[in-house]
């Protein structure tokens, strides 16, 4: 199997995409199965068990009837691309697509970090994409897309159950257009957020602050602590990472602050080649396909291997190749890992070129394992995924606090007078300055654990539980805060409602649709608590739709119980 070397900027459905075949694939085929006890009937076998091209016949047939019959020449073109995106569809796995041949060209524009689109990186949750990061110096940073956002539609057309290829296409167009996005905050609230395409370059690996004699690393100039953020992995990763180890070291360096927040992933390769910087021996990661072969990646020895203390920043952008240099690191007990959990993405896709220029197929064909054997890979019903913080080194950020600390940041990485300023406004080596003036607890809590353990040789405890109950806690507080704020809104919302009937408004709105079938279906009466007092079948709906109609109004359903905030 050839490197992998993709960097895949637009659309990462649901999980990540950081290996790249450039030539045909071979499907290796597993261990021969074990006869059954009777041979399955024709039905049940698969068409290609007994004559493979037989699988192909009513295809060809169907192809044959439409070019012959259909009222209008059909465009053979889309239809042969409809049935290769179904085929890849039935799969019923939304890391895998068919990628058609413009956007498969854009597509691997991206390998070398640079493309033309607005730079996001997308996931895909309850079938709407989800934004995973913003990329640094990207039109959709500078338009406000946060992690968490979910993208509800592109230039007025919906995105839910959009294909990938869909949504690249959606985003993608030529430098200096303009696309509209409908976003809905993490809090429920609705934005309209407007981007101008252009291409994107960004550098992989920065420091806190750019300046005009470029990149600023040290933060505690006295203990000799640093900091790198590496803001994706690309083929010009591992270069930009050594350049700015030389730079640190040239002033010293006794400890660094490695931040992996906001990460999206991208090259497996550079995601090794940064964990073997801090390893001399030792698995880093495992690939694992249908026949449970892979392949695993091993640290080697080097005379210039950073043997010192390192802090991982990581939280929920942290995706994918991000994930594995974080879980690396902290199995083999190299980094403290501070922050909140991990994104979760743990499959890998191969990207295959058709025949003919017909586009090319991307498969999840892999899942990859840390060093402790463990998937990170978020799947349905899960309690455990993603890239935990160790325990005593949660440190939650609000949404707000969020917002500012990305736009502090982003002021400091922008060059010229403002960066200069926002720089300078920060006494660096004092957390509570870092609280205070950069709006980034996360950040603070690192420098304050380097601290520590440089000045006492012991990790001091800088933030709260963590691991699985730690990391499901902060989960289910937020979503806690977001059913009150929608509760809240659907409250107003009923209230205006009953406002503007008292008014007289009107409108045809019924309360039960025209078309539902009441008969023997049930009606439920609460009081103004929530509690049942009665239930009835229903033989004459007529009656009950006018009584409800005439002295009823829509409300909300009754909440729970008030659930305590989990501690």
């Amino acid at each position: 199997m050839p490197p992998a070397t993709i960097y895949h900027r637009r659309v990462i459905p649901g999980a990540a995409t950081i290996l790249l075949v450039t030539c045909a694939a071979t499907q290796v085929p597993g261990p021969a199965a074990t006869p059954p006890a009777r041979a399955p009937d024709a039905a049940a076998r698969a068409p290609e068990d007994a004559d493979p091209y037989r699988w192909f016949d009513p295809i060809i047939d169907l192809r044959a009837l439409i070019a012959a019959t259909y009222v209008d020449a059909p465009d053979a073109a889309a239809m042969q691309r409809a049935v290769l995106g179904a085929m890849v569809d039935a799969l019923g796995d939304p890391s895998s697509g068919f990628i058609a041949p413009e956007a498969d060209a854009r597509a691997r524009e991206s390998v070398s970090g640079s493309f033309v689109g607005i730079g996001v990186e997308l996931g895909i949750e309850d079938g709407l994409p989800t934004v995973i990061s913003a990329l640094d110096d990207s039109p959709a940073l500078e338009a406000g897309l946060r992690p968490g956002d979910v993208i509800v539609a592109i230039d007025g057309a919906a995105t839910a159950a959009a294909d990938p290829s869909a949504l690249d296409r959606m985003l993608s167009g030529p430098p200096g257009s303009e696309v509209t996005l409908l976003v809905r905050r993490s809090d429920g609230t609705e934005d309209v957020v407007r981007a101008s395409r252009r291409t994107v370059s960004a550098s992989s690996v920065k420091g806190i602050a750019r300046l005009d004699d470029g990149w600023v690393h040290v933060l505690d100039p006295d203990r000799r602590i640093a900091y790198v953020r590496i803001a994706r992995f690309t083929e010009r990763t591992a270069a930009e990472l050594d350049q700015a180890i030389r730079q640190m070291e040239s002033t010293g360096l006794s400890g660094l602050v490695l931040d992996l927040r906001s990460n999206p992933g991208g090259s497996i390769d550079a995601a090794v080649a940064t964990v073997d910087r801090f390893l001399s021996d030792g698995a880093i990661v495992s690939l694992r396909g249908r026949t449970g072969m892979g392949r695993t990646w091993d640290a080697t020895a080097d005379p210039s291997d950073l043997l010192l203390p390192v802090v991982a920043l990581v939280d929920r952008g942290s995706a994918s190749a991000s994930e594995i240099v974080a879980g690396a690191l902290r199995d083999h007990g190299r980094a403290k890992l501070i922050g909140t959990r991990s994104y979760g993405k743990g499959s890998v896709q191969t990207i295959v070129p058709l025949p003919d220029g017909a586009g090319s197929v991307r498969l999840t064909t892999d899942r990859y394992f840390l060093p402790s054997g463990r998937s990170v890979a978020r799947t349905a019903g899960a309690t455990r995924w993603g890239v935990e913080p160790d325990t005593g080194y949660l440190v939650p950020m609000t949404e707000e606090a969020s917002i500012r600390a990305s736009q502090a940041r982003a002021d400091r990485e922008s060059g010229g007078t403002r960066a200069r300023k926002a720089f300078e406004d920060v006494q660096w080596s004092r957390p509570e300055a870092i609280r205070e003036r950069a709006h980034d607890p996360q950040l603070a809590a690192a420098v304050e654990a380097l601290q520590g353990y440089l000045d006492a040789m012991e990790w001091p405890v800088v933030g709260t539980l963590s691991g699985d109950v730690g990391a499901a806690n902060e989960e289910l507080r937020a979503a806690l805060e977001y059913r009150r704020r929608l509760v809240a809104e659907l409250a107003e919302t009923d209230a205006s409602i009953s406002r503007m009937r008292g008014e007289g408004a009107g409108v045809d709105d019924p309360i039960v649709a025209a078309d539902a079938d009441l008969i023997d279906g049930t009606v439920e009466l609460r009081d103004r608590d929530g509690r049942i007092v009665g239930r009835w079948t229903l033989k004459d709906p007529t009656m009950v739709r006018g009584a409800l109609q005439g002295a009823g109004v829509p409300a909300p359903t009754p909440a729970d119980p008030a659930e305590p905030d989990p501690k």
